[in-house]
């Protein structure tokens, strides 16, 4: 009876292109830019998602100063309390689709919000969104049946 030799792969071919694949995808990735005006959002469990584009950016920092942006934020502009009402329209004249979000510092004082969504009621804006941070729930702890009996 003739012995079976067993079948070698070469897997040097498959390692390059791996490689390969790696670097290409490593080379032609955009990252999301740095935020011109960064702001610590307040969290909550909502899971509606902003589009990426055709947003109006309305942020708003813990110091109370108002900026308005588009949606990659390189455009930013501080606003003055009073000026916003006049750019806001304004902006929404040049895309009048687009979703106006409201990005606050979870430490802001709630006067300045307000003062702000006064300003997009007066603009006509009444859909807006306001951004958090995403707060996954956690899972009540485990109770054993030990717990259970120690306490009643």
């Amino acid at each position: 009876m003739a012995r079976r030799s067993g079948v070698r792969i070469d897997m040097t071919p498959m390692v390059d292109v791996a490689f390969l694949l790696l670097i290409f995808f490593m080379s032609t990735t955009q990252f999301k830019p740095a935020e011109h005006v960064a702001v610590e959002l307040p969290a909550s469990r909502s899971e509606i998602h902003v589009p990426e584009t055709g947003t109006i950016i309305l942020t708003v920092t813990e110091a109370g100063r108002i900026f308005i942006s588009s949606e990659a934020g390189v455009d930013a502009q501080e606003l003055g309390r009073y000026d916003v009402l006049n750019t806001v329209v304004a902006w929404r004249g040049r895309n009048p689709a687009a979703v106006v979000v409201v990005k606050g510092d979870k430490d802001v004082d709630f006067g300045t919000i307000a003062d702000v969504m006064d300003a997009l009621a007066e603009a006509k804006t009444l859909r807006f969104n306001l951004m958090t941070d995403f707060e996954r729930r956690t899972p009540p702890p485990e109770v054993s049946d030990a717990d259970e009996s120690r306490r009643g």
